[in-house]
């Protein structure tokens, strides 16, 4: 019988990889970004009946609102991802604006396009937005990490004791609520102390290392 080519191993749900909203709103967003500029150099340098659409305004700010709402969420959560340049778009704004102040400044007869100044004023506003953001987060880290690493010890005691450990298992240990509970095990699984088998409401979680190498260390 000849040879029959190897079939390939379906994808387990469990080996694929999240969607992750990130990985899709930056390139939009980098892609509308350079549109948008080119849209308003084009505007100011020709000074000709060219117009950038009044549309472009709501719908740029809104995607950019959302990039920066879908990373601050992710953020908080505890949910890892690819570092994101992110700041580019507000250097590239800035420069543009200055650049173009400058020109007017010597040629009163080139205006600022309408949409520049409120394109920038906005696009800082979400940019402090998200730094504040990262602020906060990073003081409430710092100022709940002793009481994390207690619970982390808790919920490892519990692990070791009993192979599996639920998100109802972890809330009832912990005395805390669901989203609460869901950050800390969030944390170890990015921290690497355990992994989720499972989805919905059967999903539980398990010990990245056996009790006896845990011990070792």
């Amino acid at each position: 019988m000849p040879d029959q080519p190897p079939v390939a191993d379906p994808v387990s749900p469990e080996k694929r990889p999240p969607f992750n909203e990130v990985s899709v709103l930056f390139p939009i967003l980098a892609l509308c970004t350079v549109a948008y500029l080119a849209m308003i150099t084009a505007e100011f340098f020709l000074q000709s009946d060219l117009r950038v659409p009044v549309q472009m305004l709501p719908v740029y700010i809104a995607l950019l609102g959302a990039y920066a709402a879908d990373k601050e969420i992710r953020r908080w959560v505890g949910v890892p991802e690819p570092p994101r340049q992110g700041s580019l778009f507000v250097y590239a704004w800035l420069l543009l604006f200055l650049g173009m102040l400058v020109i007017n400044f010597f040629r009163t007869d080139m205006p600022l396009p309408g949409d520049l100044v409120k394109v920038v004023l906005q696009v800082l506003g979400i940019f402090f937005g998200s730094k504040a953001s990262k602020l906060v987060h990073g003081r409430r880290l710092e100022s709940t990490d002793s009481a994390m690493n207690l619970s982390q010890v808790r919920l490892m005691e519990r692990l070791q004791a009993a192979g599996t450990l639920t998100r109802a298992e972890a809330m009832a240990i912990l005395g805390t609520s669901r989203s609460v509970a869901g950050r800390i095990l969030a944390r170890m699984q990015v921290q690497g102390l355990i992994r989720l088998v499972g989805e919905g409401r059967g999903a539980y979680y398990v010990a990245n290392q056996t009790p006896r190498d845990v011990s070792r260390e």
